[in-house]
């Protein structure tokens, strides 16, 4: 019965030291990605598929863990008529829980995810700067791969699909403070990311 006790013991402890090796040792760790993120739908017309960059601090006691950081692309948006704005913004922050799926490899390790983002919105272009007072909502699952490439740090590439909401808001001119009425829309993203997590502390 001991030695039973005693091989499970170093069974366990085995398998969560290969689960823990897929991934940062260390509990806290901070990531950097640049972001390709398409948006779909009615949400802005003739807006663009746009690119930018995000940064997270993540916490992994286990296999679940959960991130939390701020996201910011830049759209192009071809004006419709003259004056209005050329270019956007969306840029806020998020919370993103992952769940690490255990493959027996300490090099690799495939986990699913969810995203849940809430950005505004900025405009600028040759008829100046505007202002958003809705705020744009994605919610989003996918998943990606972890790639690990040293004790601290790992190899971050993941993709999400989901939906888009733009609230009812005033598009406001910030030169001349002229506004008006923006109608709620919707919509459809996908964000793609390429990045590095660096573990920090001991």
């Amino acid at each position: 019965m001991r030695l039973n006790r005693t091989v499970f013991l170093i069974l366990t402890g085995t398998a969560i030291s290969h689960q823990a090796a897929a991934q940062s040792a260390q509990a806290i760790s901070i990531q950097f990605s640049g972001l390709y993120n398409g948006v779909f739908g009615d949400v802005f017309s003739n807006l663009k598929d746009g690119f930018g960059g995000e940064a997270q601090l993540r916490y992994t006691p286990s296999a679940l863990s959960i991130g939390a950081g701020f996201q910011y692309t830049v759209h192009k948006r071809p004006p419709l008529q003259p004056g209005e704005p050329d270019e956007a913004r969306l840029y806020g922050g998020f919370v993103e829980p992952r769940y690490r799926i255990h493959t027996g490899s300490n090099v690799v390790a495939p986990y699913v995810s969810a995203r849940f983002s809430l950005l505004k919105v900025g405009f600028s272009g040759s008829g100046g700067s505007f202002s958003l007072s809705s705020s744009f909502i994605q919610l989003n699952a996918g998943g990606g791969l972890l790639y690990r490439m040293g004790p601290r740090v790992n190899l971050d590439m993941g993709a999400t699909f989901g939906y888009n909401r733009l609230g009812d808001g005033t598009l406001t001119n910030e030169a001349t403070g002229q506004g008006r009425f923006v109608p709620a829309s919707s919509g459809s993203n996908l964000v793609l990311r390429f990045g590095f997590a660096v573990g920090l502390g001991g």
